[in-house]
């Protein structure tokens, strides 16, 4: 995993996927990534885990609450995308951030590495921006 930081653009799986998006204009990507999130059995991956993250960073980012490592140039476009945070896109986006921070692999990776409660409060500060 290239990651260098808790924060959720601090890894190559969520730089990529929002700026695959964004190359893309798909904003149906966003809703497309939270829900298969939400409807997955069993443990999500690191991976999927930092694509929901970065989606539901771009819920927030539309709602006019963008985390301070958005990167600039999709949060400068993405009115392209003719998406808006609906609050049932942000409900979501919620439901999501609570599943990867309750199971998932990225939860058991960042407590071997012993930073799970920076982690946990980036998770709970997306939520709180969601909401």
């Amino acid at each position: 995993m290239g990651t260098w930081g808790t924060r959720n653009f601090e890894n190559d799986g969520s730089q990529d996927w929002i700026f695959e998006m964004m190359e893309n204009k798909d904003g149906g990507m966003v809703a497309d990534t939270l829900q298969f999130t939400i409807n997955k059995e069993g443990h999500l991956d690191a991976s999927e885990c930092e694509d929901a993250l970065a989606a539901a960073e771009v819920v927030a980012a539309l709602a006019g609450k963008a985390s301070e490592d958005f990167p600039e140039d999709p949060l400068e476009n993405l009115d392209s995308l003719d998406l808006l945070a609906t609050p049932a896109l942000k409900k979501l986006a919620i439901a999501a951030v609570e599943k990867i921070k309750n199971d998932s692999e990225m939860k058991e990776l960042w407590t071997d590495a012993g930073d799970i409660n920076a982690w946990v409060a980036i998770l709970e500060d997306l939520q709180k921006r969601l909401s």
